[in-house]
């Protein structure tokens, strides 16, 4: 082993080699328990026991405005779920109000209704037949409407 102020000629600056001292190495004092950990004073609160010191554990979690910490506000999330809609009245969430509604209906002429009528002329009856496909609601599309806000949810269509 190389002594303390010998230094390694390629590393000049390193400090010198660690050297364990020799006095109770390994040695155990018998029937004695380990000391107990004792806290330094002032930094944990009275109720502390001893023991491990206290761990930091979950921020604090939120609750009611009136309650202590209160709250965070997020925006609202908004689950879009794809339903296909009927020619009858559904319930489901306004995706614009959020709010649990029951759809009103309306028939308006569509692709069906047009073809229908179109279909009517070619074979003769032009003079007012072909204005029947417009008094068939089975014919029309549905337009889903929210009764609240009165914003289109969703169409039923009978001709894509």
């Amino acid at each position: 082993m190389s002594r303390p102020d010998d230094r390694d000629p390629i590393l000049p600056n390193a400090p010198p080699p660690y050297t364990q001292p020799q006095e109770n190495v390994g040695a155990a004092i018998p029937n004695e328990p380990p000391p107990k950990y004792e806290p330094p004073k002032g930094e944990y609160p009275a109720t502390y026991q001893g023991g491990y010191p206290p761990q930091g554990g979950y921020p604090p979690q939120g609750g009611y405005p009136g309650q202590a910490g209160g709250y965070q506000t997020c925006p609202p999330s908004v689950i879009m779920v794809t339903t296909t809609f009927g020619p009858h009245s559904q319930q489901m969430q306004c995706p614009h109000c959020l709010a649990h509604i029951m759809t009103n209906t309306d028939h308006q002429a569509g692709g069906l209704t047009w073809l229908a009528a179109g279909l009517i002329c070619l074979f003769g009856c032009w003079l007012g037949c072909c204005l029947i496909p417009f008094c068939i609601n089975d014919l029309q599309d549905v337009h889903h409407t929210c009764p609240n806000c009165k914003r289109l949810v969703g169409v039923c269509k009978r001709l894509d």
